[in-house]
Parts: structure tokens; C-alpha cells; sequence
């Protein structure tokens, strides 16, 4: 691998300052090989270097879509696949005029909402507290913690669907539930809770 090619990728971003820095850690073949770009500590003009403390968040997004994509490998399920293909519930989603205006100013979803969509945060799904005025409060009230909820995994499907998108599917990348509802159709498409198949599937090995 090209070390230089990733730390000009990284590089970019920074440029465009997009990003303050970057550490990217590539493990292949038994090697590690390690790109840095960017400042810890723009101030004071320290670069980035391999033992950066940062601050994380949502890492088992990556590795729910691992799990996707090891069962895609096998032929459980496919990227065009409607998501209505293991939640019927998702089978006629309405998608929002405004994100902030009432709950039923709505038009119909163009197409279905694929594993693809999912995957790349092209849904039109979203997390409530991104939004002020009727769609967090539904959010809220339907589906409780964006990190920990009380609602069982299949009211939690059921619930998500019947909230109105704020994006026509595949349209454009929107940060929020999809990996959540990506991670509960791979415990239906495997038959087993989503922490037994993370485990079997991935930590174990």
C-alpha cells in the first residue's frame, strides 16, 4: 500500500480545512502501516503523529456495517435490496416538504429505501435531536434514546417507520438511524440478536 497516497487523501481535507488533522492506521497482510496529516493543536503548530489521543464516537457503526457487508458476501442480502424485504413496515414512507414544518406536510418516498442507503447515510433517516420544532419531539417520544432505548427492537422498527423521512432515499447523506435500523435487519435476516451475531461473526474471530 501506498502510504503517500493516503496521507495526500487525508491531506486534502486538511488543506480545505475540512479537517483539522487525521491518523489513519492500515492493518493488512500482518503489517500496520500508519498515515498522519494535520495539526492536534493548530495554536500551537503540533502536527498529528501515531500516538494522538482523539475523541471517538459511534465506532459500532463501522463495525455493524462489517457485519452487513460479511453477510452480503455470503448472499443474505443484497445493496439494491429493499430494507421493506425483512421490515414491511418500511414498505410506503413519506418523506418530509421541510424538516422543520408539521409531521404531515409530506410527499411519497420516490423509491424504497435500500441496504445501499443504509449503508452511505442516504436514507432520509435522521436523529430527532438534529431538529427543533415537531420532528424532535416525535422523534423523542417514539423511539427514546438516540443511545440507549427503552423501546424493544421490533416496537423500535415499527416506530422508526412511521416517523416521515426528511430526504427522498438516496438523494443525499444524512447522519442518523440508519445503522441503528441496518444493525436490527441483520439480527432478523440471521435469525439472532445483533450483539450474538457481532460476536459470532466478528469479535470472536
Amino acid at each position: 500500500m501506498d502510504i503517500a497516497q493516503v496521507t495526500a487523501a487525508i491531506q486534502e481535507y486538511v488543506d480545505a480545512s475540512q479537517l483539522a488533522g487525521a491518523a489513519t492506521l492500515v492493518w493488512r497482510g500482518g503489517e500496520t502501516t500508519v498515515a498522519c496529516a494535520g495539526w492536534r493543536d493548530v495554536a500551537a503548530d503540533l502536527p498529528i503523529a501515531r500516538d494522538t489521543i482523539f475523541r471517538i464516537a459511534s465506532m459500532t457503526k463501522p463495525i455493524t456495517s462489517t457485519a452487513a457487508l460479511i453477510l452480503l458476501e455470503e448472499g443474505k442480502l443484497a445493496l439494491d435490496d429493499p430494507v421493506a424485504r425483512w421490515a414491511p413496515e418500511f414498505a410506503r414512507m413519506r418523506v418530509l416538504r421541510s424538516p422543520a414544518g408539521p409531521l404531515d406536510d409530506t410527499d411519497e418516498a420516490a423509491r424504497p429505501i435500500t441496504i445501499e442507503d443504509l449503508l452511505t447515510h442516504r436514507s432520509g433517516l435522521t436523529y430527532g435531536d438534529f431538529h427543533r420544532g415537531p420532528l424532535a419531539t416525535a422523534h423523542a417520544d417514539a423511539l427514546g434514546g438516540d443511545i440507549d432505548s427503552h423501546v424493544a427492537p421490533d416496537d423500535w422498527i415499527a416506530r422508526l417507520a412511521a416517523l416521515p423521512l426528511i430526504d427522498q432515499p438516496g438523494r443525499a447523506f444524512h447522519y442518523g438511524h440508519s445503522t441503528d435500523l441496518l444493525g436490527l435487519l441483520l439480527a432478523r435476516i440471521d435469525d439472532r440478536p445483533l450483539g450474538d451475531l457481532l460476536q459470532r461473526r466478528i469479535f470472536d474471530p
